[in-house]
């Protein structure tokens, strides 16, 4: 009897883990451990990329969003992740989420002087 509360004990207190998928088979551009990264529970509409998928495979299952983060930050970051979309499961633990990276806007290009001003030699026009 005292070994099973000890086993259960035990259990309860490991860390939550999680397994990551990445989403594609291309090069990661991972971050530090360290990282800054965003744990939403619904997606932020920005344009992002999914990364890849984690799963919850061991110890307590996280029921809220910094528990949440703790564990997973490892692999977010190592994804190059930029944030997370945790979802909870019927109990409101938090075990899954998708790793995203937002879309990075580029600058728009400003126009060459004199390019395109339709000067009218090599328009592509010819008279007869």
């Amino acid at each position: 009897m005292n070994r099973f509360f000890v086993l259960a004990l035990l259990i309860g207190c490991t860390p939550a883990r999680f397994a990551y998928t990445p989403a594609s088979n291309l090069p990661v551009n991972p971050k530090p451990d360290n990282c800054k990264f965003e744990v939403l529970t619904a997606p932020s509409g920005k344009d992002a990329e999914e990364l890849g998928f984690l799963e919850y495979y061991n110890g307590g299952e996280p029921k809220t969003v910094d528990k949440f983060k703790e564990a997973v930050r490892k692999q977010v970051c190592g994804a190059g992740g930029d944030a997370v979309v945790a979802v909870a499961n019927e109990k409101g633990e938090l075990t899954k989420g998708t790793v995203i990276r937002y879309a990075k806007l580029t600058e728009p290009v400003a126009p060459v002087p004199g390019a395109g001003a339709g000067t009218g030699s090599g328009s592509g026009s010819a008279k007869k």
